[in-house]
């Protein structure tokens, strides 16, 4: 027993052996995992940058589609002419500009306070409803017409789905229509007024028919006739124009002869109408004759004090000025809400659109050169050319001041340039020089008067002195 051996077998460093190479495998195992996971990330990262530059692909090719299909929808309309006021236009007077009672169109849509006369257009949707036709005609028509119509306003209206489009345009239409019809069967006995939205309150028919005529606020012209030709009874005006003219003319009379050639006139809208029914005849341009300088006319009192004269014309359009025999002949108008109406929208229609004449613009630049201060607009007052029924001074010569600012007066090319020349030809001419230095005021006057008098002494005393002293020594 003593001498049997005890062996002892050390298991612990084959075990921390085993330990060691476990660890090192699960480390090796756990890098590989990190780079296969690296590798997962990066595929991942790749595959959403490839899902993100699909999505703004899918996007760039549909705004390039329907920038394609708006120039194809543009090819078939007329053209834009549809615009917000420009910005070279200052804000002169806001209720002339912006719509005061009603929003007609996409441009001043859901604004307050327009929108609480949104509930009247419905009661005229039905009113026009009744009339023939029915309602899914209407509507079903309006979505014809909705690329067409869509291409007649300038600003961006894809923010616009095509069924609130097409509800919008449908509404206001039938309310244009229906709303023309009523005021201008006003004289007529109807069952109807008494309950109706307008003639019980008749005092929003000015506002009512100024918003009709204002740039921002305008329905698309073929859309109306159409919708009124639909609608038409055997009563009724045969012409969209001629029912226009007669509710324009509540606000501007005139003659019946001077609405008749534009019975059947095209217009790209109400506004577009009314501003062709205001033109003055085309006048034959005089090329044998020198054109006037650059340089606009003088103020109504230099060229008073130049001997010019003035003088209310009677004409039916106040854009047909004359000048003859010293004399400007300028026709009366009478500056309220409804002409300042007219004025801004026609000078911002004839700014907007390329196709238009420019007369209402030579006409306000025209003014402008005229009205240099209060002092201007009383003396057309006094001749009858500003009408006494018209603001007062101050709002008179803002309104062209502003206005003839941000025109661009082209004097050579303008519709008055051969009255312009004969006014300068005279203005510089010695006669209207000698009158303007000395006979503009009776100060001057009796000023001059009293040196020819002094003269005129002083020459007989002379002629006396020598009459004398050739009878004393002779």
């Amino acid at each position: 027993m003593e001498n049997q051996a005890i062996i002892v077998i050390d298991e612990s460093e084959p075990e921390n052996e085993i330990t060691e190479i476990g660890e090192a495998n699960g480390e090796a195992s756990r890098h590989s995992q990190d780079l296969g996971a690296g590798n997962q990330s990066e595929e991942e990262e790749e595959d959403a940058h490839g899902r993100e530059l699909d999505y703004y692909m899918d996007l760039i090719e549909s705004r390039l589609e329907d920038r394609r299909n708006g120039s194809r929808g543009e090819r078939r309309s007329s053209s834009v002419c549809i615009f917000p006021i420009p910005n070279t236009i200052p804000v002169i007077n806001y209720r002339a500009e912006k719509p005061e009672i009603v929003s007609i169109g996409p441009y001043h849509r859901g604004i307050a306070p327009l929108t609480d006369f949104e509930e009247y257009k419905w009661i005229f949707l039905e009113r026009f409803v009744s009339r023939g036709y029915s309602l899914r005609f209407y509507l079903d028509k309006m979505m014809e017409l909705e690329g067409d119509t869509r291409c007649c306003y300038s600003r961006d209206l894809s923010w616009m789905s095509k069924k609130d489009f097409v509800e919008m345009m449908l509404l206001d239409t039938c309310f244009v229509v229906e709303l023309l019809r009523h005021i201008g069967n006003s004289g007529d006995s109807s069952a109807e007024e008494e309950d109706d939205p307008i003639f019980t309150m008749p005092l929003l028919i000015p506002p009512l028919i100024r918003d009709l005529l204002k740039l921002e606020n305008q329905l698309p012209f073929f859309v109306l006739e159409f919708f009124f030709d639909c609608s038409k009874g055997e009563r009724e005006m045969k012409t969209f124009q001629g029912l226009a003219f007669k509710v324009f003319d509540l606000a501007l009379p005139r003659s019946r002869d001077d609405i008749l050639r534009f019975l059947n006139a095209d217009a790209k809208h109400l506004l577009d109408l009314f501003h062709k029914s205001l033109l003055p005849p085309k006048r034959v341009m005089k090329t044998d004759r020198p054109r006037p300088a650059d340089q606009p006319i003088q103020c109504v009192t230099q060229l008073m004090s130049s001997g010019i004269k003035f003088k209310s014309r009677t004409s039916e359009c106040f854009l047909d000025i004359k000048y003859k025999n010293r004399e400007l002949q300028i026709p009366s108008i009478t500056i309220n809400d409804f002409t300042s109406t007219v004025l801004i929208n026609c000078v911002a229609w004839e700014q907007c659109h390329e196709e238009s004449s420019s007369y209402f613009i030579d006409y306000i630049s025209f003014m402008n050169c005229l009205i240099n201060q209060s002092a201007d607009v009383a003396f057309l007052c006094s001749d009858g050319i500003i009408s006494e029924f018209s603001q007062d001074y101050h709002y008179v010569t803002t309104l062209f001041k502003q206005l003839g600012k941000s025109s661009g007066f082209k004097v050579r090319d303008c519709y008055l340039s051969e009255e312009i020349r004969e006014i300068e030809a005279y203005y510089s001419s010695n006669w209207a020089t000698l009158k303007r230095v000395y006979f503009s005021t009776p100060w001057s006057f009796i000023s001059v008067f009293s040196a020819f008098v002094l003269i005129l002494l002083t020459m007989v005393q002379t002629i006396m002195s020598v009459w004398s002293y050739q009878r004393q020594f002779g």
